[in-house]
Order: structure tokens, then sequence, then C-alpha cells
């Protein structure tokens, strides 16, 4: 290799420098805490622009989600400016599940999903009844789809550290006594930070049972596994075989991976107790709520008021899943997406179709990770050492000749030390913004931000000590 006027090669002991630093930032950020910190804020950010780039992408490998929406008119009935409802209509909730639940002998959908608490029993008896008298028949229809209902946790967060409890329910009855168990309950809990609230979803809760910790798993894992399971009974075995690793690590601790087997596909593997979601749809600007439409290719929306059995049966035939719930404020169930404010239900949904198409996000290998890494670091140094180089050979602007002037002051930018650092941290930020924009289609993700940028940074200070001494050594013999 050629070396500058300096005398240094690319390959001398800043290369090594700059190798050593990205690589300690690169497994600094490799822990959860600190990517999560100010150092994760650039490939955190590429992430976000990733899934702008696949918002209402049609994805391949799910299937159609139908999502009934409680809006703002069944919460404040006929008169908008009545005060809204203290809880979720009990008479419009039993119509959407007594829709979703489909007429035996026709198509139905086979997951169905109430992203509501029902254990919670409101004073309008009479739907309740109604309801109760549902979840009977529910529960022994062999047909019936799997339905998943929401239950909400209280004090705890569901860690191992603050395990949390739930009230009891006299609808407890009707998962322990169905017949067919086609009735299960879940949580759906998602977090995030001080941008996104909704950026991660736990895959189950530990829960506090007597004197031993049990576990309950996410609604995402009960839906993809209900979806292509042969019977709702399957799909449940399927979930518990997979959360016996969980009970485990809820009762000792230690780390906790896990597999959950599906019906006619490769299973699904779980590494740790959360992930990110793996969003990929959301309402276009502007949405109305108000009537029937589709979000993307396999997602339909439905406003209360127009659902019907006959419609439900249409459009959520194919192996479809249903959820019940509400994109209005007025629940007081919308949370900070990458999407920006967005209801529950529909997280859930991107919860759901991302673990179908990619399985859990998680990062490359580290081997293969720390392998492009190298390669990157390589690529910055030669970088800077050809732009060396080219300063090396310029000449001064007063000896140019007159057509070669006007690419003398471009020519210098593009070598000055600060924005080539500059540029080579925008280059990187975006190629790993565009390959996580394909890669999360098979659940990975990959950022180099931090690392290259601190490369970039050492690369950039070893030529400003050059150009120091280049100016020292002139003032020395002009001096002289």
């Amino acid at each position: 290799m050629v070396k500058s006027k300096s005398g240094k090669g690319p390959f001398d002991l800043n290369f090594a420098i700059s190798l050593i630093l990205a690589l300690c930032i690169w497994g600094a950020l490799r822990d959860e805490a600190l990517w999560s910190s100010f150092l994760g804020d650039a490939d955190r950010e590429a992430i976000q622009i990733a899934f702008n780039m696949r918002v209402n992408k049609t994805l391949t490998g799910t299937g159609p989600i139908l999502f009934l929406n409680l809006d703002d008119s069944v919460w404040h009935g006929e008169d908008n400016d009545s005060p809204p409802l203290a809880y979720a209509p009990r008479p419009i909730i039993y119509n959407l599940l007594k829709a979703a639940y489909g007429t035996p002998g026709f198509p139905r959908p086979k997951v169905v999903i109430a992203d509501f608490d029902l254990f919670w029993r409101t004073p309008d008896e009479g739907p309740e009844e109604q309801i109760d008298a549902l979840l009977e028949a529910w529960g022994k229809d062999p047909e019936a789809p799997l339905l998943i209902l929401q239950r909400e946790v209280m004090d705890g967060d569901g860690s191992i550290d603050m395990p949390a409890d739930i009230r009891s329910s006299p609808r407890e009855r009707f998962i322990r006594d169905a017949p067919l168990h086609n009735i299960v309950w879940s949580s759906a809990v998602f977090t995030g930070d001080e941008v996104v609230g909704a950026r991660y979803y736990d895959h189950f809760l530990c829960l506090k049972s007597g004197d031993k910790a049990s576990v309950i798993a996410n609604t995402a894992l009960y839906a993809v596994a209900g979806r292509y399971a042969d019977t709702p009974r399957q799909a449940v075995e399927q979930v518990e075989a997979a959360m016996v690793g969980p009970a485990e690590y809820c009762r000792n601790g230690g780390s906790v991976e896990f597999e959950l087997q599906l019906t006619g596909r490769p299973g699904i593997q779980f590494n740790g107790r959360d992930s990110l979601i793996n969003y990929s749809t959301r309402p276009p600007d502007g949405f109305d709520y108000t009537s029937p439409d589709l979000i993307a290719a396999d997602m339909f929306v439905l406003p209360a008021a127009t659902v019907s059995t006959e419609m439900v049966s249409g459009l959520a035939a194919n192996n479809g899943i249903v959820i019940i719930g509400s994109a209005s404020l007025t629940a007081r169930d919308r949370h900070m997406s990458v999407y920006g404010e967005m209801g529950g239900s529909l997280i859930i949904a991107n919860a759901i179709r991302g673990l179908e198409v990619g399985g859990v996000v998680h990062r490359l290998h580290w081997y293969i990770e720390a392998s492009i890494l190298t390669i990157f670091v390589t690529l910055i140094v030669l970088a800077f050492w050809y732009c060396r180089r080219a300063r090396d050979y310029m000449k001064p602007r007063s000896v140019l000749p007159w057509y070669a002037k006007p690419f003398d002051i471009p020519l210098h930018l593009l070598t000055n030390p600060v924005i080539v650092k500059l540029l080579i941290g925008i280059s990187v930020f975006w190629l790993g913004a565009v390959a996580t924009y394909y890669m999360l289609d098979h659940g990975l993700w990959i950022g180099f931000a931090a690392p290259a940028y601190a490369a970039a940074l050492n690369e950039a200070r070893e030529d400003f000590e050059e150009l120091m001494e280049n100016l020292r050594e002139k003032q020395a013999r002009e001096i002289k």
C-alpha cells in the first residue's frame, strides 16, 4: 500500500484504535439498557425510518385481521355533547361478540380477541347476562373460534421481581368449565421509552399464584397459534407447552428461551421476556373510523354500527382474526407508537402481523454483526486515508488553471475531516435504515450508527493532528 507524505499507511496503530473503539461501543450497545440510552438514539431512529417505509406494506405469511371498532358514537351515544360512558357499553359489546361468534355451519373466523376487560362486571345486568349466555354457548360449540379475553393486571408489572396480580371474577368459570377449551384470557402489555410508549411487547407476564409464580402468555402468541391450529384446543395446548420455560423463569429466575410450536409452519423462537413490536400497519392520516375501510391489504376496519354476522363471516372467514376494541380517544386505550398515537387494539394487530411474518424481532448474530462492523471500519479508515492522499496532491488555488478553480472549493470541502465524518455518519445511518427495511420481513434489524461514528471521529482526530503537524512544519520553515 502506497503511503502518504506523512509516511503513514491506512492500517497503522490508529486503525486498531478505531476498530477497538467501534467494537467496544457496539458490544456495549448489545446490552438492552445501554441501547435504550442516548447511545442507541441513532439506531432507534433508523428503525423508526424503516418502520415508516414499511407502513401498510403488503406482507406475506399473514392473514386477514378484522378490527371491529367502538368509535366515539358508541361511547357518547346519540348526543356527542353528553359525557362519555365510563366503560365499554355492554349491549354493543354483546352484539359485536355475537357477530364475531358467527353462525354454526357458516364460515367463521379462527380467532376472536375481546380487547376490553369482561372480567369486570358492569351494573348493566341485562346485557351482562346475555354475554354470560353467549360465553356459555361458545365454550360448548366445536366450531366456534378461539376466544381470547383481555384482562387487566394489578399491582406488579409482570416482571420476575414484581409479579402481577389479578382480581377474581365469576366469569373465570367460562374458561375453567369450557368443555372444548376454546376460551382463554391473556394480557397485552406494551412498554417503551419517553419517545415511543409502545415500542416493545411482553411475551408473557409473571403472576402471583399463592406461594409460587405462574405465567400468562401475550395475546399475540395465542392469536398466531389460533390462526394455524386445527382446533382452538390445539392452539391453547401449543401456547401452554411454550409457557413451561417462562413459568420456570418466573419461579426461579435465570435466562429464558422458549419456542411456540405451530401447526403447518415453522415454530417461533423467543429469547427473553420482551421484544420490539414489528410495526407495519397504521390508518392513513385523516382516517374516518365511522365508515368501513381498508387500512392494509389484509386489515379491514368496521365501525360498531355497521357490524353484522354476515359481514364478519365474509371478511374474516379465511383463517381471519377478529379484534373487538376501540381506537377512540374516549376509550383511554391509546399509546404513542412508532406511527404516532394509536389505539391499543391496532398495536395488538401490528404485534400479531409482525410475529406471523418475521417472528421475534432481534439483532443479527453477534459474529455476523462484528464482521460487518469490521468491514465498515476498514472502509471508513480507507475513506479518510484517501482523503489525506487527495489533500497531499492538491495544489494552491493560485497556481491552478482557470478551468480547475471552480472545483477547488468543493474538493477541499469533500476532503475536510469534519465533512467526511458527517458524510460517513449519514451514510451508515441510512444504510442501516434501508437494510432494516428489508430485514424486518425476517424479524431482523441492523444498526452501526454509534460505533461507525466513533470510528470516524477517531479518524478525524488523526486528520486534525496531521493537519496541525503540517501547519507547524510550514511555520517552522517560514521562520528559517
